[in-house]
């Protein structure tokens, strides 16, 4: 085994560390308020420093049916397109904006607002990209991503930020992203002449702007092959000198400067993190030249492991590494390789690293491999919903501090092929430790890392956590392949995988004296992660969780069984949560579950085999073994039938 020695600097050159990575995305937003995408919001936004951001296609075009395209007209974006020689040739069934017989625009916000309201009640902020057009004023069948007229494509941007002003609040969408399309080189006439794209950026930003100057307005979100470079450099030359077309001066604002870099293709043999980074230093390298843009924010917003979400195991079977370890380790090293090319050797202010992975509605089955955290138990629209691992990345990342401490190694591979991403919050640290090359064999390379942390700001009697994501720990599709994969799971195996589904300890909570200077040794397998948190003892009670909703329901075996969520803890050295429970008034509350890997203030009590009023408490517990007081009790009715 390859030993490994990587030195972290606790005092000197300390930077802040941003929580780029706390986005994600699907496809239509119209999905959004289907039973099966509102249940993955409650476990999205289950955690402290959960997803901040999502992004969405569709906003402008929605059609107020749901997943209706995808399941009867097996449209995987959920789109009602008809084509004809894959060229489009219809799409004009949006509801938002239309025009009346005197071509006066009308407006119905029904279905925005029933989007965004589902967002903001999670404290998760749109990521909005105004892609696509809507039909009643689009140029023709053939140009259907061109304004018949700009003026028109002006008005209706306006009035779609002041309503969302009056709903929101200014300040609130001040906080938000407004991109202007999706991949504009998919057209090969925007690759031909990009003229129109670029008008359509300038009308847009005057349009935004001029209700609201404080909204960041950008994009111009191109993929990573060579139309989409030609697109990037026109666009980023336009910016700087073009002539604008909606004013009529030089150059056009630009808030932040928006890529697509994947790691592989589905027709590759495996990803490569040499695809998506050659990529992004390709695009960096532009905006080098540009000291218009050296402060503006760079955001990768499909930075996904490979293209084709819509893609699973019945396609590849290769794919099925996105229900696997591999994944969020993939994740893990991808997260902290953008700190060391986008922030450290280019410098650039990095803001969002978005992957696009929540694509619930095309996980037609139980673990069939497609590009989303959460896999269904039976065939989607089921809302029995299982956490893979490829969510734990997310909550392991969210346990990052918001400081970067220097690290240095001089063995071959740091930072390729194994690495370390050392944080502090306080008089807390905690470090993200990694193993992963790119390939699908994991029984090759371990290695045993010695971390070595010198001058560190703190002192004392402290508690080591040590979670782990692999092939053998937080991971349900690995309890599920032990089970021999069973595609009808019984109640009771689908008990033991939710059991497992989250983030897991390696090892039970130490105790550790902690001085200037230490060494942590840790040895870990092929695609694997590590996460070290070092918390000061502490024996004040943390707080009392709030349950905040809970219901009752149809399980897969159509069980009964009751979900509830409650707020997350905040606290640095948080464990777990423990579940209390009691059936009617008189009955005394039972501990139903004390699982170190219930971390996130979700939980689903399938132990319920008759009517009745079942009333539940959580409790939360810290790294020192102190519990909170139990919560107030919440009350949740089930009848049988």
């Amino acid at each position: 085994m390859e030993t490994i020695e990587i030195r972290v600097d606790g005092k000197n050159n300390i930077k802040p560390f941003k929580h780029f990575y706390a986005a994600t995305g699907n496809a239509n937003t119209d999905f959004t308020y289907m039973p099966p995408t509102k249940k993955m919001y409650e476990h999205l936004s289950s955690f402290n420093n959960h997803f901040e951001h999502i992004r969405q296609h569709n906003i402008l075009t929605s059609h107020g049916k749901g997943d209706y395209y995808l399941m009867e007209e097996r449209s995987d974006f959920g789109n009602p397109i008809r084509y004809r020689d894959k060229k489009i040739i219809e799409l004009s069934f949006d509801t938002v904006v239309s025009l009346d017989k005197e071509r006066n625009l009308k407006y119905d916000w029904t279905t925005v607002d029933k989007v965004y309201d589902i967002l903001h009640e999670h404290n998760i902020k749109p990521f909005v990209e105004t892609i696509y057009l809507p039909s009643c004023i689009k140029k023709s069948t053939e140009h259907w991503f061109i304004p018949s007229d700009f003026h028109l494509w002006v008005k209706v941007l306006k009035e779609f930020v002041i309503h969302l002003q009056t709903r929101y609040g200014k300040e609130e969408i001040e906080t938000w992203y407004f991109e202007v399309w999706n991949e504009p080189d998919n057209h090969p006439f925007w690759v031909d002449d990009p003229q129109t794209f670029l008008a359509l950026y300038d009308y847009m930003e005057y349009a935004i702007h001029s209700v609201n100057p404080n909204i960041k307005v950008g994009g111009p979100a191109v993929k990573q092959k060579e139309g989409a470079q030609k697109i990037f450099k026109a666009f980023l030359e336009h910016c700087a000198k073009g002539l604008n077309y909606a004013t009529g001066t030089f150059g056009t604002r630009l808030d932040f400067i928006s890529v697509h870099c994947k790691a592989g293709y589905v027709n590759s043999t495996n990803p490569s993190m040499d695809v998506m980074f050659d990529s992004v230093k390709y695009y960096l390298d532009i905006i080098k030249e540009y000291d218009e843009f050296k402060n503006t924010e760079f955001i990768n917003n499909e930075a996904d492991i490979v293209w084709q979400g819509n893609k699973g195991i019945s396609h590849k079977s290769w794919l099925n590494f996105r229900n696997t370890h591999y994944f969020p380790g993939f994740v893990c090293k991808m997260v902290d390789i953008y700190t060391r090319i986008v922030e450290d050797e280019y410098r650039m202010n990095l803001s969002l690293v978005v992957s696009d992975n929540c694509h619930l509605q095309w996980e037609r089955s139980l673990f069939s491999g497609n590009r989303s955290q959460f896999t269904p138990l039976c065939s989607y629209p089921s809302t029995d919903i299982i956490k893979k691992p490829a969510f734990n990345a997310y909550v392991l990342l969210s346990r990052l501090g918001d400081q970067r401490m220097q690290a240095v190694c001089e063995n071959e591979g740091y930072g390729t092929k194994f690495g370390i991403l050392p944080t502090l919050n306080g008089n807390a640290l905690s470090m993200m430790v990694w193993n992963f090359e790119d390939g699908m064999e994991d029984d090759i390379n371990p290695r045993e890392i010695n971390v070595c942390l010198d001058n560190l700001p703190f002192r004392g009697a402290y508690k080591l956590i040590h979670y782990r994501i692999g092939e053998k720990h937080s991971s349900s599709y690995n309890v599920w392949r032990q089970m021999g994969k069973p595609a009808q799971p019984s109640c009771e195996q689908i008990k033991v995988m939710r059991e497992k589904e989250g983030l897991e300890l390696f090892e039970a909570v130490k105790d550790i004296d902690v001085d200037s200077n230490l060494l942590i040794s840790l040895k870990i397998p092929m695609h694997s992660v590590s996460l070290i948190m070092m918390v000061p003892k502490n024996n004040e009670q943390p707080c009392a969780p709030k349950i905040i909703k809970g219901y009752a329901e149809k399980g897969f075996n159509h069980n009964n069984q009751i979900f509830i969520k409650w707020t997350p803890n905040t606290e640095t050295d948080f464990l777990y949560y423990k579940v209390w429970r009691k059936k009617e008034s008189k009955a005394e509350f039972i501990l139903i579950s004390g699982s170190t890997c219930i971390n996130t203030a979700t939980f689903t009590d399938m132990s319920i085999d008759e009517e009745g009023v079942y009333t539940y408490k959580i409790q939360s517990v810290n790294a020192s073994g102190i519990e909170s007081e139990l919560s107030e009790g919440f009350e949740v009715k089930v009848s049988v039938g």
